[in-house]
């Protein structure tokens, strides 16, 4: 099957009827139309997203509709930094190689085993093993064992769901990924394993400012980016997680018909598909510290919410708690932890901003932050804690 590919002119020519539709009266047919849960087109979509005259709560309230009846239900996972050594040079993250203000950190085999075990002796499910990304040579084949490792390490301990965020891979790097993994009749992985590479923006000049144009960023191929979940197709996974770093691309109605057309052409490859949605944060020596507003983000997770309910909408503790409150009836997934290196200790965690990738908001232990939203009433699935939770 055909690799994804932007097709510019096509998302700029959506662009333009969403703008278009987002100031006229059809926009109030577009939400009785999502209200009868009907599929509307990208660029309607996008033009609710601009619509002036369409408030936030109302997206809000499509989205809480199209969501299953009774309590919320949710997933979880918590972020596993094995390293922070990183030789990219992205200008928004902490980890970028050329930063001298990050405290760099790398844990052993043994010490991500025991944080694998503290994270499931305190309940938690489903972990996100995450590292830097690296140039071909010695030490990006060191770590890509590692994780393969770190992968098999959490399988058999009883994770769920594992996802993996290490930067593009090629079609040899799976097979060491997923040695061992086990298979299913048809070939495909069997358990809940995740294939995790933000695209960060799907505008390739704005892709090239942040991340950069020399060849030997590992970071720096756009289209090698875009094209890593058909590799990871094509090895065999059947879960994927795209995103978009909210506040890179000042245009967020173009960033979504991208992430839109991204999703249909994930579809047609069979794929399970988690999106992120982050909000550009402070970082240890970068300068670019805003993302898009409350409202703004609110209303590109709505429309995701009732414009694509299959795509489980994921949400972090980069967000206050407030902005969780707010969001929790219609995301799938929110996801609690540091990102420091192996930061987690029997009762919460380490956030120093100066040796992590970003900066997050909730410092709270998950068990506190997701406990609120079971004691509220919600089924947090991928989560032990006592008789409160459910693990799916």
């Amino acid at each position: 099957m055909e690799e994804f590919r932007v097709d510019e002119v096509a998302v700029a020519a959506r662009r333009a009827r969403a703008a278009a539709l987002a100031t006229s009266s059809a926009v109030d047919a577009l939400v009785t139309r999502a209200g009868r849960a009907e599929r509307l087109l990208d660029e309607e979509l996008a033009a609710l997203l601009l619509a002036p005259g369409v408030a936030t709560d109302t997206l809000l309230a499509l989205a809480r509709a199209a969501r299953p009846t009774g309590a919320p239900r949710l997933e979880t996972f918590s972020p596993l930094y094995m390293t922070n050594e990183c030789d990219a040079e992205c200008l928004m993250c902490g980890m970028r190689g050329t930063n001298a203000a990050l405290a760099r950190e790398t844990a052993d085999d043994a010490t991500v085993a025991e944080q694998l075990a503290l994270l499931h002796r305190r309940g938690m499910r489903g972990v996100a093993l995450l590292t830097g990304e690296y140039r071909h040579g010695p030490r990006r084949d060191a770590i890509l064992r590692r994780v393969a490792d770190a992968l098999r390490t959490a399988l058999a301990a009883g994770f769920t769901h594992v996802l993996i965020n290490v930067g593009s891979l090629e079609t040899a790097d799976y097979d060491v990924l997923l040695a061992d993994v086990p298979r299913a009749a048809d070939g495909r992985v069997d358990p809940r394993v995740t294939m995790c590479t933000f695209q960060e923006t799907y505008n390739p000049r704005a892709y090239a400012r942040f991340m950069g144009t020399n060849d030997a960023n590992p970071r720096s191929d756009y289209a090698r980016r875009l094209t890593n979940f058909d590799r990871a197709a094509d090895a065999g996974m059947w879960s994927v997680n795209p995103g978009v770093l909210l506040g890179l691309n000042e245009d967020l109605a173009e960033e979504l018909l991208a992430l839109l057309a991204h999703l249909t052409h994930l579809g047609t490859r069979g794929l399970d598909v988690y999106v992120s949605l982050p909000r550009l944060r402070k970082a240890s020596g970068a300068p670019h510290t805003r993302g898009v507003g409350d409202d703004e983000l609110a209303r590109i997770v709505a429309v995701l919410g009732f414009g694509r309910p299959e795509a489980k909408v994921v949400i972090s503790t980069r967000e206050a708690p407030e902005i969780q409150r707010r969001l929790v009836p219609v995301i799938a997934v929110l996801t609690p932890g540091s990102p420091g290196v192996a930061p987690y200790t029997p009762t919460g965690a380490r956030f120093e901003l100066e040796a992590s990738q970003f900066e997050v908001l909730d410092h709270r232990p998950f068990e506190a932050i997701l406990g609120e939203f079971i004691d509220a009433g919600a089924v947090i699935d991928r989560f032990e804690h006592g008789r409160r939770a459910h693990a799916g």
